[in-house]
Parts: structure tokens; sequence; C-alpha cells
């Protein structure tokens, strides 16, 4: 199902026919994905982004739902509910945008948008999004959503390209 979120900005049933045109969003943004997304480096080409596209439409996880975001008629990221935890009813969601869909404000507007879809689509009762501790950018796109930081993860640290390592965060807005 398409979700609306406002003139300029619309969610679209991500899937395999997006690949070639995610491919080149990919290339295009991949010095600053790669900075805090670790899969970056796995997409090198139209048959890998058709493999990041299967793995997360055949995921088997409940609840998963992916979108390509689009802005203005362009591709411009990817957003995903990536499980609904059937015994915690906590709903993971993670996004990315492009270089050039960054600094709009485009993702505060999906999540005044996404989060009430959650709510009122699903069993979900908190919502999580799950930071790198340095993206700062995509942290203060949660809080502003109304996610507090709740705790970061004991067991892992992300190397990054940079040989970088980050503790992963969480941060949850309740939807009770």
């Amino acid at each position: 199902m398409e979700l609306v979120i406002s003139d300029s900005i619309t969610l679209k049933p991500l899937d395999i026919s997006h690949a070639v045109e995610l491919y080149q969003v990919i290339a295009d943004s991949r010095e600053n994905l790669s900075q805090f997304l670790p899969w970056v480096d796995d997409v090198i080409d139209v048959n890998s982004t058709k493999r990041y596209i299967y793995e997360r439409l055949h995921s088997g996880k409940a609840g998963s739902q992916w979108f390509a975001v689009y802005i203005e008629d362009r591709l411009s990221g990817v957003f995903g509910i990536k499980h609904i935890d059937p015994d915690s009813k906590g709903a993971e969601c993670g996004y990315w945008l492009a270089d050039f869909a960054r600094g709009q404000r485009a993702m505060n507007q999906v999540l005044t948008k996404i989060v009430p879809y959650i709510k009122n689509n699903s069993h979900a009762k908190v919502i999580e999004f799950c930071c790198l501790e340095e993206n700062l950018a995509s942290i203060k796109v949660v809080q502003r959503a109304g996610a507090q930081f709740k705790y970061y993860q004991k067991e892992t640290s992300i190397f990054l390209a940079n040989q970088q390592q980050q503790r992963l965060g969480v941060y949850e807005i309740k939807l009770t």
C-alpha cells in the first residue's frame, strides 16, 4: 500500500523493480551512507542492490514492511518497519536518505504519518529506532518525533568503513 505523506513525499512498497534507481541513489550517496550503515559496502552493483531489496522483503520477520521514499517523484531513500516483536510489541524501524534529500525535514514528515500508521495498523505498543551514537542527524530526527533514548545495546558495537567503532543506541516512542 502506498502512503501519501505530503504533496511532495510518498512511501511506495519497496520492490525489486526499484533496484536500478536505488543502486544509483546509494552510489551517489555512498560516502555519507557508509559512515553509519554497514550494509552499504555490500551494495556494489544492481545485482547486489536486488539482493539488498530481496533480503528485506523476504526477511520472514513479523510485521515487516519496507518502503521506497519518494520526494518530488524521485527515489530518495528507504524506510523500513523491520519487524514487530510479537512478545514485546516493539516495532523496530529504520531509514536512510540520499544526500540530495537531507536537510529538508522529509523524514520528520514521514515519522509524523508513520507513527500513527503503525499505531493504528499493528499490535505495536512502542516504536524503536537504533542509531549509532555519532549519527547525530538521525538521533535529532527521532527525538523530534518524540523518541527518548533508552539504552545502548550491550553486545553491539559496529565497525564501519572508517574502522571506527560505535555503540548502537535505542530510542523509543511509546504508542499507548
